[in-house]
């Protein structure tokens, strides 16, 4: 996904004509400067004086500003920058904007018009916040990534034709064969990468040689069984994760959920009998189903062989490191009441995400071009929201 950064002048100015890169003296240009020119992506500069302006044209110092301009005339400003912009979009799919209102007011829709993803990486910041964010180049570049990544899913949604909603899915759907799955949770929003809910567990399977799974048996496992309303936490590392929050959040009693790897064997290490543990886990396991059959799904066709090498775990791993909080200064934190909040597992706690592989690991940003050309090449479907099954 190929960025254009559009930078702010301020009113610091140098003394002398200078190349409009070095002609703007304020700490926040300076760090804003360092910031996209590390990106190494092309960028300009929004001048209240000149438009748009190369970071290479050497220019005079002046005083005009927008905060002292009349609306009409900040209209024909936008008006100005968006001709003198319109040439230097072709090939690009984003535009970062490092800017305040004023200057943003009436370019950015426009823009968008233009078929152009538009990011605003501190918007609703005050000024020290934003130095603050942008001295973190570290931190300032997984926020970039993460605003690429929800820009990649997006047009994966358009590519699908929706999101499903996990209660409504079924067999009968067009599935891939094989592929990587993105969860979205009602009421865990983004509040830093953009707008709309955030991914709270990224999966995928056949990671095994000779391995048969799908991709729809693996998502039948976490969503459970219809019929019944049940599951089975133990072919589910989702529903185990989501269970045993609940367990520690209402104080439940459920002295089975995890033991064994089938039914059978908890039974028989807590000296029950089968249908007792059945009993014991079944009401846990309705409202496990419930939580997650909720959540709205996402779904990439990747297929290759499967195995330990696969594309699909690569697209898995990184997404999961890119979107995990831990040990990270969190962007997009979970909400308050988010459940994990009342996992056992610290990564879980910690990450913001129902995973606990993978959220302590360093992500490749390369990984979102591959994932991008993967949802280029995927085949449009038709998919229905709401279809029952």
């Amino acid at each position: 996904m190929k960025s254009i950064y559009l930078v702010s002048c301020v009113a610091r100015k140098a003394c002398e004509p200078a190349a409009a890169r070095d002609l703007y003296k304020s700490a926040w240009f300076i760090k804003a400067r360092s910031y996209v020119e590390k990106a190494s992506e092309k960028w300009f500069i929004l001048s209240a004086e000149h438009g748009l302006v190369s970071p290479e044209a050497v220019i005079n110092p002046y005083e005009k500003t927008l905060n002292s301009m009349k609306k009409t005339e900040r209209r024909a400003w936008a008006d100005k920058v968006l001709h003198q912009l319109q040439p230097e979009l072709s090939g690009f799919d984003r535009v970062v904007v490092l800017a305040g209102a004023r200057y943003r007011e009436f370019l950015v829709d426009r823009i968008r018009d233009n078929g152009l993803i538009v990011d605003i990486p501190l918007r609703g910041m005050r000024i020290g916040e934003q130095l603050q964010c942008l001295k973190d180049l570290d931190n300032m570049r997984r926020l970039d990534d993460l605003m690429k990544f929800y820009a990649i899913l997006g047009n994966l949604q358009q590519r699908l034709g929706c999101k499903r909603i996990m209660q409504d899915c079924s067999s009968q759907q067009n599935w891939p064969q094989r592929g990587v799955y993105f969860f979205f949770e009602p009421g865990e929003n983004r509040t830093r990468a953009g707008t709309g809910l955030r991914v709270v567990r990224v999966g995928t399977h056949a990671l095994k040689e000779g391995s048969k799974a799908t991709l729809w048996k693996r998502l039948s496992q976490h969503r459970g069984v219809q019929r019944t309303g049940g599951g089975n936490h133990r072919g589910s590392i989702f529903r185990l994760l989501v269970g045993q929050a609940l367990i520690s959040r209402d104080k439940l009693d459920k002295p089975t959920w995890g033991i064994g790897g089938d039914m059978r064997k908890a039974a028989e290490k807590l000296n029950l009998k089968r249908e007792a543990v059945k009993e014991m886990e079944h009401p846990l396991e309705q409202t496990v189903s419930k939580m997650i059959g909720a959540m709205e799904i996402l779904w990439l066709p990747v297929l290759d062989a499967p195995g330990p090498e696969s594309l699909r775990g690569y697209i898995e791993r990184n997404a999961i490191a890119l979107l995990s909080n831990y040990q990270n200064k969190a962007i997009d934190p979970p909400s308050r009441d988010w459940l994990g909040q009342s996992s056992n597992r610290e990564k879980v706690q910690q990450s913001g995400l129902w995973n606990s592989n993978h959220v302590d690991e360093k992500y490749d940003p390369d990984f979102l071009e591959e994932l991008q050309r993967l949802i280029k090449a995927a085949e449009p479907c038709e998919s229905s929201i709401n279809q029952r099954e």
